[in-house]
């Protein structure tokens, strides 16, 4: 980003479940689930022509007990995008180095405690790096071509107590332990002109699980030793979506992630609208 400039980018996104993907990576419908929504919003503050610092904000529904909702806080993030090469041509692309902290903000554990059917955080200290990779194609240059990889690195450790987001019950008492996760997103935007964009995005999460380690409440009064592994999952999937600029300080885009394929993982449709501001 230029030096001095701010953005913002709040986005509500909606996620519908229609199912999910077994062990042997087939669908498996899934009765019709209450929606999940979330809002994220990004922020991000150009420090020199090389250095992008941002902050990422998020709040999703939470679910209740008592079949009620409210809005909570999910996991934050801060991060620092570091411009490594751009080239001088109108062609040669520019690589972006990515360092990014998650922030444990959310709900991850004693969700009994909360009345909560389901947790908002992971209540880990994770770090991520990748690589940020564009071009630009054709004689207008207005085929923009975008190529990110991270990876999230193995070994962040949670305390974890009751029922949780790594699948324990009431009464457990332990930690789990994470391994890594990588995530690669293809992209192709072609500007039909100043005002309109259309894009979309071909995107692979996997995730090597985790191990959950501790003690449980057994059938006596002793504690029953728990030691197993969380599976690892995968998904792919497509997100088309189409922009309008009003000005070069403003815009939104309308699209949807929709799931093609995957492994121990949920089935999702979620349409997401955004409006980003430059300041």
């Amino acid at each position: 980003m230029p030096t001095g400039v701010w953005i913002i980018e709040p986005y509500l996104i909606q996620t519908h479940v229609t199912g999910r993907y077994d062990t042997d990576g087939h669908y498996q419908g899934a009765p019709t689930l209450r929606d999940d929504w979330q809002v994220a919003l990004p922020i991000m503050y150009g420090v020199s022509d090389r250095l992008t610092l941002s902050l990422g904000l998020n709040a999703v529904q939470a679910r209740e007990e008592s079949g009620n909702w409210h809005w909570a806080t999910s996991d934050s993030s801060v991060s620092a995008n570091w411009l490594l090469a751009q080239g001088k041509g109108p062609h040669t692309p520019a690589v972006t180095l990515v360092l990014k902290q998650n922030l444990p903000t959310g709900e991850h554990d004693l969700l009994e405690q909360a009345g909560l059917l389901g947790a908002t955080g992971s209540g880990a200290y994770t770090t991520t790096v990748g690589v940020y990779g564009q071009a630009y194609f054709l004689p207008g240059r207005n085929l923009r071509g975008r190529l990110n990889l991270t990876w999230r690195l193995p070994g962040a450790d949670v305390n974890v107590d009751g029922r949780s987001a790594y699948g324990t019950e009431v009464g457990f008492h332990g930690s789990a332990t994470l391994d890594d996760a990588i995530q690669a997103t293809g992209s192709l935007e072609y500007s039909i002109n100043p005002q309109w964009v259309l894009a979309t995005d071909l995107v692979y999460e996997k995730e090597h699980g985790a191990r959950v380690r501790g003690t449980g409440i057994g059938s006596g009064v002793e504690r029953t030793p728990i030691d197993h592994r969380l599976a690892s999952s995968w998904r792919l999937s497509l997100a088309p979506a189409v922009e309008y600029n009003w000005s070069d300080r403003g815009g939104v885009i309308v699209g949807a992630l929709v799931s093609l394929r995957g492994r121990n993982s949920a089935a999702i449709v979620s349409p997401q609208v955004a409006v980003n501001l430059a300041f």
